[in-house]
């Protein structure tokens, strides 16, 4: 049985006339006639009672009437559906997310992304930024992040610049060093630098990052206190037990109970390229979108 007969079906049973549904159907009345005993004999009983005087459904055409019809309907919005996936306007996506990083955008890209898109179930994934880059060759993300210089792509997985967001120093508005308009690397080698890890005695890229910028000036004696988990992170900022380097984009500054300072220093490292990456497949239509409607939200964000 294939859906013509069905479509056929339903144009005689609505017609109650195989002149009047070979019209609407553009097809001949002897073809309609021929499909129609096809069907009936694939289903081994009569639809239709014809007569001289016309035709009429049978006990078992009525009852097949009201199933061919749902039939019909699920095929149209099967075809729907599927085309409304391959345009991205359907679905589910898993996005990485690492706070300190993602935070400032994170909540703005998903409400307009939310808007354009209400048919996508988008799910955060909190993960370090290390391990992302797998994680989409992998399929376990369909949109993750990486800071530009820091590892090597696959081929199959694409990556663009979402922002380059300078390194601004964030601590909690009671500390000491608050007190100050712009500071150096140099004024936090006598306070605690702390860095986020989400996994346990793991050096994070956030911790390897801070190292790197004291290393490059020739700065010694930083003591880095390494913090597992974002909340614990957040609140050891908040509580003052150390200033932590954070991207601007970043956006954690924004609460009530810390804030930030730009950096006098100068170099190429204090920037930070921020990657958006997807994996290169027809099945990336959802992707592209949630990173087209973050670059817009970014390019927004920045002109205001």
């Amino acid at each position: 049985m294939e859906l013509r007969h069905i479509r056929y079906f339903v144009a005689v049973a609505e017609e109650l006339s195989f002149r009047k549904a070979s019209q609407r159907l553009r097809v001949s009345q002897p073809a309609l006639s021929k499909q129609i005993m096809d069907l009936e004999s694939e289903l081994g009983v009569q639809l239709f009672d014809r007569n001289r005087s016309g035709v009429r459904l049978t006990e078992a055409g009525a009852t097949f009437l009201v199933e061919a019809r749902l039939t019909l309907a699920q095929s149209v919005h099967a075809v729907t559906r599927t085309r409304e996936a391959a345009k991205g306007f359907r679905g589910r996506l898993t996005v990485g997310y690492v706070e300190p990083v993602l935070m400032g955008f994170m909540t703005a890209t998903l409400r307009a992304f939310r808007q354009k898109f209400p048919n996508v179930d988008v799910t955060l994934s909190e993960m370090p930024l290390a391990n992302q880059v797998a994680a989409v060759e992998s399929g376990i993300l369909q949109v993750g992040f990486a800071i530009g210089g820091t590892m090597h792509f696959p081929r199959c997985v694409l990556h663009v610049e979402i922002a380059c967001s300078p390194i601004r120093a964030v601590m909690a508005r009671s500390h000491p060093l608050a007190r100050l308009r712009q500071m150096s690397l140099a004024d936090l080698l006598h306070v605690p630098l702390l860095c986020l890890s989400l996994k346990k005695e793991v050096v994070s890229m956030h911790t390897e990052m801070a190292r790197s910028l004291f290393a490059n000036r020739k700065l010694k004696g930083i003591s880095i206190r390494q913090i597992e988990g974002t909340e614990a992170f957040r609140a050891a900022i908040e509580s003052g037990l150390g200033v932590s380097l954070i991207p601007e984009i970043g956006g954690i500054s924004q609460t009530r109970s810390l804030t930030s300072r730009p950096l006098q220093d100068t170099g190429a490292d204090l920037c930070v390229e921020l990657l958006a990456l997807w994996r290169d497949a027809p099945t990336s239509p959802n992707a592209a979108n949630f990173i087209a409607v973050m670059r817009h939200t970014l390019a927004t964000e920045k002109r205001g």
